[in-house]
């Protein structure tokens, strides 16, 4: 009676356990890439994980250091597993930043918020380079945007770094020189050394 008992609790728990279903960043990429990408992509749709099958995010991992326009900055990269709240989870880079100005006075800091506290986390790869989701002080001036890393072919101690900005609705109060306001992080490719 006990086995019996056993095989159908086994029997039940394998039953209504859903199948986790994987693809890779790879794939992802790939569909972004299509010319009806905006359709979706219906080869993909019962993917449940978007594993980094190949790797290709540990060379982003790592404490990277750069000076740009007078800025220090400093970014820890981490790579995390199975990241979401959504249908899909994903493999993907949860970044922290210091930033300091030329007196060295900190403008910016995340490096000891929680992982889903820091703004600034990785979505997927577009050619070499890996995407971001920035959202620094969006209350002022829509510091905000995409950024793009890029790993160096010639020395992977060397990494990109470049922002575009969202060019959203801001409030003219709380910013009234919105089209001469810098933003926190370089439109121009910034360089950065791992250390």
């Amino acid at each position: 009676m006990k086995n019996r008992l056993f095989i159908i609790i086994l029997f039940l728990t394998i039953v209504s356990c859903k199948a986790q279903v994987v693809g890779t960043l790879e794939q992802f990429e790939e569909c972004a890439s299509r010319p009806n990408h905006d359709e979706g992509c219906p080869d993909l749709e019962n993917i449940t994980y978007a594993k980094d099958t190949n790797n290709r995010l540990n060379p982003f991992v790592g404490t990277w250091k750069g000076v740009f326009g007078g800025k220090q900055y400093e970014i820890k990269l981490e790579k995390k597993l199975q990241v979401g709240e959504g249908t899909v989870k994903w493999d993907r880079i949860i970044g922290r930043m210091l930033v300091k100005d030329s007196s060295g006075n900190i403008i910016y800091n995340s490096m000891d918020k929680p992982d889903n506290n820091t703004f600034f986390s990785g979505y997927n790869f577009q050619h070499r380079a890996y995407i971001m989701d920035f959202f620094g002080n969006v209350e002022y001036c829509n510091d905000s945007g995409v950024v793009f890393i890029e790993i160096s072919q010639n020395n992977p101690n060397i990494m990109y770094l470049s922002f575009d900005r969202d060019k959203g609705a801001f409030d003219p109060v709380k910013c009234p020189n919105y089209s001469t306001f810098v933003p926190l992080l370089p439109k121009t490719k910034m360089t950065l050394t791992k250390q």
